[in-house]
């Protein structure tokens, strides 16, 4: 575990802008299993959380078994909401220690992001910040002017007929602050229930007849006009995850 992550991790969630105002982020990493030891790593990392990251006295830490995309059979770790000021704080060396010895022999640590929730583009009707069942729309961005301009306003038309129809469901928006080659730039998280919600047709994690209220506000045709040929001219790598919490 990289000795500077202190409450880490996961929520994944606020602001573009970092500037002058409050934000909601999560640090999350993948832990890549090792040698199939599914319950070690369960039992590892429950230990780890609740001694270290149980809310209190840091930012809480969760642990998410991913069922599907490239990184199904693994497990996401975490910490949230964190800020970044809380990256200056050394782990004292029991805490490094603790990850070590629960933690370490049974999973590799990789892929850490840093999610900041775009408030502009999210809709969360309950203010949750935590789901205990997600799919995660994953997606890179072009580079170049214009790209990411593009995107925010597919993904903005999705938010407005999400408010104006008082949808049950939430759907969370997640930049990456720190982008790399390899890595998604945007992150869509829409909590869920049950796994029936993903059965029959429509876009996945939306409401049930969602794309015939888009295109009662904006025209037949329009959702593909507006948001699906938009995300595949200026985004690429795209992977959902579907994560179950692990208690």
């Amino acid at each position: 575990m990289i000795k500077r992550i202190l409450g880490i991790i996961i929520p994944l969630m606020v602001c573009a802008t970092l500037v002058g105002q409050d934000y909601v982020m999560f640090q999350t990493s993948i832990l890549k299993l090792r040698a199939g030891q599914n319950h070690s790593l369960q039992q590892g990392v429950k230990k780890h959380n609740d001694k270290y990251h149980n809310g209190k006295d840091s930012p809480k830490a969760y642990l998410w078994y991913i069922n599907t995309g490239p990184n199904s059979g693994n497990y996401s770790w975490a910490v949230g909401p964190t800020k970044f000021s809380d990256m200056d704080q050394s782990l004292p060396d029991d805490h490094v220690k603790d990850w070590e010895r629960n933690v370490s022999p049974y999973a590799d640590e990789s892929e850490v992001i840093y999610m900041v929730r775009d408030e502009e583009l999210t809709y969360n009707p309950k203010n949750e910040t935590v789901g205990e069942n997600i799919l995660m729309k994953r997606y890179q961005i072009k580079d170049g002017p214009g790209h990411l301009a593009a995107v925010k306003e597919a993904v903005g038309s999705i938010t407005k007929v999400l408010r104006k129809t008082n949808a049950k469901i939430a759907r969370r928006v997640y930049f990456n602050r720190f982008p790399n080659e390899g890595q998604a730039d945007l992150m869509l998280v829409y909590p869920f229930k049950n796994w029936s919600s993903f059965e029959g047709s429509g876009g996945l994690g939306l409401p049930k007849g969602f794309i015939n209220d888009y295109e009662k506000m904006n025209g037949e045709g329009s959702m593909q006009k507006n948001v699906g040929e938009v995300l595949e001219e200026h985004t690429y790598g795209r992977t959902h995850e579907v994560m179950t919490m692990v208690k």
